[in-house]
């Protein structure tokens, strides 16, 4: 088991989690994909070809934010950016399954920004949903 360094997730250099709403972090590691499943016609007992490879998702809802904060979590993930037309991203994560950090690559669907209001020298967003796939 490895030591919890005190993030969740790392892109580049940065952990900063702060946008993050801790309540809303799911964490989907190693999950099994089923090649193949039948149940036996017989003993009804159920037959399993599972993949080798396992994927993780992330999901979690941002904290309200203001444009300077959003920026902030805008570069937390350019930081790890290795494909910006794919938001194909270099993520370390702490993987609850195997209690460890592992480092894999990561899309990110479209953001959706969604504004609370504005003034005249900023704008203040509601919180967003992000979800990071492994590739």
């Amino acid at each position: 088991m490895a030591q919890f360094l005190g993030y969740l997730l790392k892109c580049g250099n940065n952990t900063d989690n702060s946008f993050i709403e801790m309540s809303t972090y799911d964490s989907a590691p190693n999950q099994r994909e089923e090649i193949k499943a039948i149940r036996d016609e017989n003993t009804r007992d159920l037959l399993r070809v599972t993949a080798d490879g396992m994927k993780t998702a992330i999901k979690f809802t941002t904290i309200p934010m203001n444009l300077a904060d959003k920026i902030q979590m805008q570069n937390f993930f350019k930081a790890g950016m290795i494909d910006t037309k794919q938001r194909k991203c270099k993520i370390t994560f702490w993987n609850d399954e195997d209690n460890e950090y592992q480092t894999k690559y990561f899309y990110i669907p479209n953001f959706h920004y969604s504004i609370n209001s504005i003034s005249s020298n900023d704008i203040q967003y509601n919180e967003l949903d992000i979800e990071l796939v492994e590739y």
